[in-house]
């Protein structure tokens, strides 16, 4: 091996060993990074063969160059690129931003417990967020002897419903996402606004007594619709600290790279949104299933959903 080869690899080997490990499932660059680094490693094999390196170093650049290639254009088309999305670079995304992420989750759930306790503690509170008017018709939706909300539905009823469901909620998703170039402020306004409202509702119809109704309403597509808010909620402060805190880059082009960054978070919180909006349209309203199976299938979407986060696209341990 000549002393040129081993600058070269000396130079170059921690590019192509972060790119063979992000091959391997591992979020060593993120997916904004592989196009130019692709780029970088065509260069290094077209200058392996032109420099007649070792037979070795080019096929294991040439290979690495394939892999990437594949990865990049072919499993890129059509349902396989969707499905690689769902399965490996949504989650893998959401731990790469854990700590805008857990950000986002301590704003929204953080007041959403302290607004539930207070009104707990002291029911009239509950109209510092609510207006009499507000928190008599959510008595009055949960209430069980109304059966307004909970009452016999039909299928063209549920699918109205489902569409309401889609429009209004990812229409929220993306509001908290695109509010985040206010410097941020906007998605945090908006995720403690939903926080303390949701609680604040928990609470008072807790106090009511209406645990059947409300908790076996929410239940089901709560884990969806909620997690699919924070995420979108860090989408937004990921566009915020581009503002704030653009780096080395300028702020243009931190806006951009968070624009993409924040883009995908928000499409799978969009997906999660389209999730909760089946269930809470077909099957959070259905008065045939006792209200306790509906909570114990909410916990174990819960769980589920958290295991996805916290396992999906981990193919092998680390060496």
């Amino acid at each position: 091996m000549s002393i040129r080869q081993e600058r070269f690899e000396a130079d170059h080997g921690e590019l192509w060993e972060a790119l063979e490990r992000w091959l391997g499932g591992y979020p060593t660059l993120g997916d904004e990074d592989i196009p130019g680094a692709y780029r970088r490693l065509c260069h290094h094999v077209a200058l392996s063969r032109e420099r007649q390196y070792t037979p070795a170093l080019h096929d294991r650049l040439q290979a690495l160059a394939l892999g990437l290639h594949q990865r990049l254009y072919a499993e890129g088309e059509g349902g396989f690129g969707a499905w690689r999305y769902l399965a490996r670079d949504f989650p893998q995304l959401v731990r790469r931003e854990w700590r805008l992420v857990l950000m986002a989750s301590i704003l929204l759930f953080g007041s959403w417990i302290a607004a539930f306790l207070v009104v707990r503690r002291r029911p009239e509170l509950v109209h510092l967020v609510l207006s009499p008017a507000q928190a008599a018709k959510y008595a009055q939706m949960y209430d069980p002897a109304t059966q307004e909300t909970f009452g016999m539905r039909g299928p063209m009823q549920d699918v109205a419903m489902f569409g309401y469901y889609i429009w209004n909620n990812i229409g929220i998703d993306f509001q908290v996402f695109a509010s985040g170039l206010v410097l941020g402020i906007g998605s945090v306004f908006t995720l403690l606004y939903n926080g303390i409202q949701g609680g604040a509702v928990m609470g008072h119809l807790t106090n009511l007594g209406f645990v059947s109704t409300f908790y076996g309403f929410v239940s089901g597509h709560s884990s969806f619709e909620l997690l699919g808010a924070a995420l979108s909620g860090a989408a937004g402060l990921r566009l915020g600290l581009a503002w704030v805190h653009p780096g080395r880059h300028s702020r243009l082009e931190a806006l951009k790279d968070a624009g993409r960054v924040g883009a995908k978070l928000v499409m799978g919180a969009a997906l999660m949104t389209f999730v909760a909006a089946a269930i809470e349209g077909f099957w959070s309203a259905n008065t045939l299933v006792p209200w306790k199976v509906k909570l114990g299938v909410g916990l174990v979407l819960w769980a589920l959903l958290l295991a996805y986060f916290g396992l999906a696209g981990r193919r092998r341990t680390a060496p």
